[in-house]
């Protein structure tokens, strides 16, 4: 029988972001068949263009008290070195995760711990810096990215930092025999390094992190492009 499930939004590699209403029919649904979310809400504070972000944590206290909110300071804090993350949750949840957690991790640092504190409690305008940056370069790489023979979007992503677009017409016309294939081709002959969208369970796609220079992306692009219609 399962026991939990897992809910990642914004989502890792899409960039779908789930609306109150689509999130309210998960926990309830949950909440009926006794069923515990673990929701990742780690690209929280990254959404785009009006996207609002709404969380499990933010609905009725049935599905509260039915979630796992896990979290951590490594995206929309940009601290991927100091490795903080945090749960929370009703106190049983806690109980047993601070159980396990102290056994197999010995806990956090104490400067980590500070620094998140400061991190959390602390001006906020850094973060808003950072997701307009992000939010111009995903408007700006998402219609170059268009234009690329055989690169097809099923939506423009709403948050987190990744593209994920359909390419297996754009493999097909390079002669490629599947997505993998494209992609050790673009990093070898255009130099362009992106994740082939098998470690997702979805094999016609690739995953591309626009967490980069707005100059290094437009050349990267420009570099796919170029690869695709030279070969085409």
């Amino acid at each position: 029988k399962t026991v939990a499930m897992i809910l990642n939004s914004p989502q890792n590699p899409s960039g779908l972001v789930y609306t109150k209403e689509e999130l309210e029919e998960i926990g309830n649904w949950a909440v009926k068949n006794d069923i515990v979310i673990i929701c990742d809400d780690m690209y929280g504070k990254l959404v785009y263009n009006g996207t609002r972000f709404v969380s499990l944590m933010d609905l009725s206290d049935d599905i509260r008290k039915q979630t796992i909110l896990v979290s951590g300071l490594s995206k929309s804090y940009a601290m991927t070195g100091w490795r903080v993350g945090y749960a929370v949750a009703d106190a049983e949840f806690i109980k047993k995760i601070a159980a396990v957690a102290g056994h197999s991790t010995s806990n956090l640092t104490a400067v980590s711990q500070y620094a998140a504190l400061e991190a959390l409690n602390g001006d906020q305008s850094s973060v808003s810096t950072m997701r307009e940056a992000y939010e111009e370069r995903l408007n700006k790489i998402y219609e170059e990215l268009k234009e690329i023979p055989g690169f097809v979007f099923d939506s423009k992503p709403q948050g987190a930092f990744y593209l994920f677009p359909n390419v297996a017409k754009a493999a097909e016309l390079v002669g490629c025999s599947n997505v993998s294939e494209f992609a050790e081709f673009l990093l070898e002959k255009a130099h362009v390094a992106v994740v082939p969208g098998v470690a997702f369970g979805m094999s016609d796609y690739i995953r591309i992190s626009y967490a980069a220079s707005l100059d290094n992306l437009e050349e990267a692009v420009k570099r796919i492009k170029m690869f695709v219609e030279e070969r085409k």
